[in-house]
């Protein structure tokens, strides 16, 4: 459920001065539109029960709207920015509380729809949640349909359970880093095997499920090792960063590049057929061979895809038939890309 509504006799809070920064922040620890939490939605309830108010809030300020991670004693999930009250309070010096005891008397507040709508929203107390760069993400927030005054005792709760708040959002990032960490490829900053089997599984569930054709890309180096061997491993390390960059570069964006290992990488071509995956492979294959001639090195790519009308019988199945294929075009002379297609009354 959202809030929207414009009015006149209000003043829409400004961008951050930092907006682009902090917008940034906000979306690394990937929590916008996410399910509810107990981890917020406890801290939510506890702010509305310690200061005895009918609402409280946990809202994250996105570059158009306002999204309520939790919320205790409101229904709606998302509104517009502009209408924000939230949207002045993270404007506040870090850590201070803005505090709206009677917003029908604020001319900020006075004509904005929160207040002249059903809401009718009388006090406001927001505590901007600020991490540890210094960026404001949103605001633990509490409202009541009276006016009142906050209390240094009730200041000092809400600025705890704040606290709280931005110590869960960072645990959360943490989280997620070590995560990325342990399904990235460090050298080419690719998802590394662990990722590319998440990736390919999550295409093989989805191709079950909806039916949804996907293509598999295998690459393999022709001539990776006589670089090794001549030049070193420091040389053959920028061969594999730039091919993972170009990799990288020539691929759609929704398609999920990898590196397996030693000179072998990989790639799921999401909603694509055979066709398409024929002209992305030999992009790729004509991307990188430019982009080691430019570099002085004699290497090139050796592409096995097959396109998937009929999902395979598992991640290794998937896996095996486009190795074949790259083999295939290794044998077939190297740098070339050979491709097949499993139709949807094919055995798999």
């Amino acid at each position: 459920m959202q809030l929207a509504a414009t009015a006149a006799g209000f003043i829409p809070p400004p961008p951050a001065p930092n907006e682009a920064e902090r917008l940034a922040a906000l979306r690394s620890y990937d929590v916008l539109d996410t399910a509810c939490e107990e981890s917020f939605d406890g801290v939510a309830e506890l702010a509305r029960r310690l200061l005895n108010v009918p609402t409280a809030l946990v809202t994250l300020l996105d570059a158009d709207r306002q999204w309520f991670k939790a919320r205790a004693g409101f229904e709606a999930t998302e509104g517009p920015r502009d209408t924000s009250f939230c949207g002045h309070a993270i404007l506040e010096p870090a850590g201070a509380t803005m505090v709206v005891p009677d917003a029908t008397k604020d001319p900020r507040f006075a004509g904005n729809p929160f207040v002249t709508g059903e809401t009718r929203l009388r006090f406001y107390a927001g505590v901007p949640l600020v991490n540890a760069e210094g960026h404001a993400l949103g605001t633990l927030c509490v409202l009541d349909h009276e006016p009142r005054e906050l209390s240094d005792a009730d200041n000092a709760t809400l600025r705890a359970l704040a606290r709280m708040v931005v110590t869960t959002l960072e645990l959360r990032r943490a989280s997620l880093n070590m995560r990325s960490m342990a399904t990235s490829d460090s050298l080419t900053a690719l998802p590394n095997r662990v990722g590319f089997l998440a990736s390919l599984d999550r295409a093989i569930q989805r191709a079950r499920r909806d039916g949804e054709v996907f293509s598999l890309l295998m690459l393999d180096l022709d001539g990776f090792k006589a670089v090794n061997d001549r030049f070193g491993h420091a040389e053959g390390d920028a061969v594999l960063r730039a091919v993972g960059a170009q990799l990288a570069a020539t691929l759609r964006r929704e398609d999920e590049p990898s590196r397996l290992g030693g000179d072998e990488f990989a790639a799921v071509l999401w909603r694509i057929d055979l066709r398409d995956a024929r002209d992305i492979a030999e992009r790729v294959r004509q991307a990188i061979a430019s982009r080691m001639e430019q570099a002085g090195w004699a290497v090139t790519a050796s592409i096995g895809t097959v396109t998937f009308h009929t999902p395979p019988a598992s991640a290794e199945d998937a896996i095996r038939r486009a190795d074949a294929l790259m083999y295939e075009a290794k044998r077939a002379g190297r740098d070339r890309a050979a491709h097949a297609v499993v139709e949807a009354d094919e055995p798999t």
